[in-house]
């Protein structure tokens, strides 16, 4: 199972069955076709108790309940299933079409098909890899059971590049969705955990990361600023330009300009929804501080450089614990910078391209990433490689703990990058106005 997959059905989780009259009933059966454990699964996603999780597949397994004598006859009466799902299956099966009706047949008529099949990736045989799926591919499945494609969209993050689709009856009126966001619900972490031992909760750096925060707007003077984990605004009021910032829960106690919006929704669910609030301008400086899990920040570089030009700077919070417990996934310190320092170690190993310089700020440590190219695809064709590599609980290492290779704010390569930015912003301009 690798990440993207697991993200996508908690999507489909997200924008139909939490609407739905689904999720008042007491008793849902959900039926997983092909949902062998194999690295995972989607069962953590209906964890809930009301939930009758059902998986089958072809052979014994891990959380296989039902196995199958006939790879194209479900052992389950006509319209008894809530949901029906099945991921990274369909491109195994010889005669797809053939299992998509036969899902359809046990679907009720008020329930969920969620299916999703690679539209890309190497042959990995299982035994056999006979497919890949564009979204035409879904609508003629529609077609040939009869049913409604609801929605379906291609994610781009590889090497699956997943398709995914969300089917019912005819009988089930369509509902308005917004444009689906590639992403997982954000997780519930504690604002107020209790406080660590005095090792624990240690802080270090030379300049708190807010004065060069300061410096940085004095001294680029953006024309837009972007931020990403705004919670009281105390860093998103130093912003003299126009604003926006990205929050799920915004608690501002801040007095903010005018200038500013403010966006209550996750990350992930601004930037997969662009259309209905374009920027109005590539931003100048981005601060990325949501989410304290890796994959959270990943995305939000992912999504940032992609609005960004090379006169763009992206400043990343929390890559420098000072305890290996601030490091923790889980939190359970009052100073938290969650596992962001994997992304540093990403960006340095896979993006060599980029200008990555770690400031020794307080309490946490900043990132600065120059050179941004947003049309560079290594991230995305990348990136459940990177999950598989990365996502595990591990600890930073020494170095980390240890800030090896800061430098300090007032290092003059800290200036050096920062004129380089303004004059790169510089030319971006004049050959805006020597095209016009």
């Amino acid at each position: 199972m690798h990440a993207s997959s697991l993200e996508n059905m908690q999507q489909c989780y997200q924008r139909y069955v939490r609407p739905s009259p689904l999720q008042t009933r007491d008793h849902v059966v959900v039926l997983d076709v092909g949902g062998a454990d194999v690295n995972g699964g989607y069962r953590e996603v209906f964890d809930d108790p009301r939930y009758q999780y059902l998986t089958v597949d072809l052979t014994a397994g891990v959380g296989v309940d039902i196995v199958l004598e006939d790879p194209y006859r479900l052992p389950v009466a006509d319209g008894s299933v809530d949901i029906v799902l099945s991921g990274q299956m369909l491109e195994h099966c010889e005669f797809f079409w053939l299992t998509f009706a036969e899902m359809l047949r046990v679907l009720k008529p008020d329930g969920f098909l969620f299916l999703i099949a690679p539209s890309a990736g190497p042959i990995h045989r299982y035994p056999v890899d006979c497919y890949r799926f564009y979204p035409d591919a879904y609508r003629a499945l529609a077609k040939y059971a009869n049913c409604r494609l609801l929605e379906v969209w291609r994610d781009e993050r590889g090497p699956w590049c997943d398709l995914v689709g969300v089917f019912a009856k005819q009988t089930l009126p369509l509902a308005k969705t917004p444009n689906p966001a590639l992403s997982a619900p954000a997780p519930h972490v504690p604002i107020d955990p209790p406080l660590g031992t005095a090792e624990e909760e240690a802080t270090r750096g030379s300049v708190h990361y807010l004065e060069v925060l300061a410096s940085l707007h004095e001294v680029l003077a953006p024309s837009l600023y972007l931020e990403v984990g705004i919670r009281h605004g105390r860093s998103l009021e130093l912003a003299r330009c126009p604003a926006i910032g990205v929050d799920p829960a915004p608690n501002i106690t801040q007095p903010l300009k005018s200038t500013t919006q403010i966006f209550a929704m996750t990350s992930d669910e601004y930037f997969a929804d662009m259309g209905s609030h374009p920027l109005p301008q590539a931003p100048d400086l981005v601060f990325i501080d949501g989410m304290h899990l890796f994959e959270y920040a990943l995305r939000d570089f992912m999504n940032i450089e992609r609005l960004a030009t090379p006169g763009t700077l992206i400043v990343l919070d929390d890559i420098y614990p000072s305890h290996s417990a601030q490091a923790d996934r889980d939190r359970r310190t009052r100073v938290w910078t969650g596992d962001i320092w994997k992304l540093h170690r990403v960006l340095a190993e896979v993006r060599p391209d980029l200008l990555l310089v770690p400031l020794d700020t307080a309490p946490t440590g900043l990132l600065l990433v120059a050179g941004l190219d947003p049309t560079n695809r290594v991230l995305w064709d990348r990136y459940n490689p990177i999950m598989r590599q990365y996502s595990a609980a591990i600890e930073p290492p020494p170095e980390v703990l240890a800030r090896r290779g800061v430098i300090a704010p007032t290092d003059p390569a800290v200036a050096e990058v920062l004129s380089m930015l303004r004059k790169r912003r510089g030319a971006i301009a004049q050959s805006k106005l020597g095209a016009l």
